[in-house]
């Protein structure tokens, strides 16, 4: 797995490419992986090691049914994804 740095720069360029949302988590839920592949580094993520699922729901009006976006994230890549979309939220709210 990268270096904090490196996985702090995935995590804007996931942002700025749209593969990861800027807001926070509509829900989240942890537990032991299952070989899932990182939404950010891409790694799979084994079963001796921590697994982060977050869920994003779509704000639609017309439709009683919400679809929802999961990502499922090793713990280190949550955290630096948590710090950049913090980073990002705390810029375009001092323009």
């Amino acid at each position: 797995m990268p270096d904090e740095p490196i996985l702090r720069e995935m995590a804007r360029a996931a942002i700025q490419r749209r593969k990861l949302p800027s807001r926070r988590p509509d829900r989240m839920w942890s537990g032991p992986g299952v070989g899932a592949e990182c939404t950010l580094c891409g790694e799979p993520i084994g079963i001796d090691q921590f697994e982060c699922e977050i869920q994003f729901a779509h704000e639609r009006r017309t439709s009683p049914i919400r679809p929802i976006d999961t990502f499922r994230l090793h713990l280190r890549c949550l955290a630096a994804w948590e710090f950049e979309r913090v980073q990002i939220a705390e810029r375009r709210s001092d323009r």
